[in-house]
């Protein structure tokens, strides 16, 4: 399993509270050629984003990252709609607590200029294991359906 953030401007009109709080049953489409135009992202959704990987839900201009989901589909090239979906959203966790860019996300690089902007960023393994230490001590209230989350695949 992959984990991967994906970074959304609310300025621009769309938050992730919109998936969170969807009452959609199905598959939820996420980003299209449109919304995704970084070169390394596209990369990345059509050469390695598979089904069951984990994103990481945050949001740039307020510096937070607000919740978990899964790849419902593999990723997928330009011209074919949404490049990604995201599983339905009662399958997803949205933090009570975010995580915030300063303190809890200061050495993901991820989430630093010097990775890139993008909307798609790889989350290495150690990146992943600190994260998830973070995820789990801000929202202890939701550790069984984190547990959930990361475990399903």
């Amino acid at each position: 399993m992959n984990v991967w953030v994906f970074k959304i401007n609310t300025e621009r009109g769309w938050e992730f509270d919109q998936y969170f709080r969807s009452r959609a049953r199905g598959i939820v489409e996420m980003g299209d050629e449109g919304w995704i135009r970084s070169a390394s992202s596209l990369r990345y959704l059509r050469q390695e984003v598979q089904r069951g990987d984990l994103f990481l839900c945050y949001e740039v201009d307020r510096k937070q990252m607000v919740g978990v989901a899964r790849a419902a589909s593999d990723g997928r090239d330009v011209g074919l709609g949404s490049l990604i979906d995201f599983c339905p959203p009662r399958r997803a966790v949205r933090f009570q607590n975010p995580l915030v860019r300063r303190p809890d996300l200061d050495h993901i690089l991820a989430f630093t200029p010097q990775r890139g902007r993008g909307t798609v960023q790889r989350i290495d393994r150690d990146e992943f294991a600190r994260l998830r230490r973070i995820m789990l001590r801000k929202n202890p209230a939701q550790a069984v359906a984190l547990g959930k989350l990361f475990a399903a695949r």
